[in-house]
């Protein structure tokens, strides 16, 4: 299983990688939007997560073009900004977790995500 990890928060990404990794997926990083795009190209992704707010884009206008482009992607919205909650269920995308999360409510929230998918 592969996951693409969006954020531009350094810290946060490589600890997700860290921990997805420790979970049985391969995780890739990246801080952009439009880097995001290119990996989603050439990468075979079954989870993607992502922050909202982004250097050159958001997170939720990526989730759905993603999610049009891949119907079966899992999608994990996280966000320090409470408002981007309702956002992201306007769009569609209701597994969102506030930042800061825990590891274990991360960890639930993917293996819910790959039960509903399979």
């Amino acid at each position: 299983m592969r996951a693409l990890i969006v954020d531009d928060d350094i810290a946060v990404s490589r600890m997700l990688v860290r921990c997805l990794s420790l979970w049985g997926w391969l995780a890739d990083e990246v801080s952009r939007v439009s880097v995001a795009l290119e990996s989603f190209e050439l990468g075979d992704y079954d989870l993607l997560i992502s922050d909202v707010d982004l250097p050159d884009g958001d997170g939720i206008s990526l989730s759905s073009a993603l999610m049009t482009a891949k119907p079966s992607l899992r999608i994990v919205i996280i966000s320090g900004n409470p408002e981007n909650m309702g956002r992201a269920r306007e769009a569609g995308l209701v597994s969102f977790l506030r930042k800061p999360f825990s590891l274990d409510e991360l960890r639930v929230l993917i293996d819910s995500k790959c039960a509903e998918k399979s």
